[in-house]
């Protein structure tokens, strides 16, 4: 979400969080958010999927890899 989030700002359109709830042990498990501006649902429509961030998390001591999903509809 917070990237999407920035996308927006980084471009001048106007971001609203409408709902969002947090997940069961940690992060979100669902959000809501609102862009407004000039072309906006052009350049949303092509981000419609499932999106997989894979990284090293800074809380894990072992060092490990772990997989995020986000489904944006």
């Amino acid at each position: 979400m917070e990237m999407y989030k920035s996308w927006a700002q980084r471009l001048g359109y106007g971001v609203t969080v409408v709902d969002e709830m947090p997940g069961e042990m940690a992060g979100i498990k669902l959000a809501t958010i609102k862009v407004v501006g000039e072309y906006t649902f052009g350049y949303a429509k092509s981000e419609v999927g499932v999106h997989r961030l894979v990284r090293i998390s800074p809380f894990d001591s072992g060092k490990r890899w772990h997989t995020s999903f986000a489904a944006l509809l």
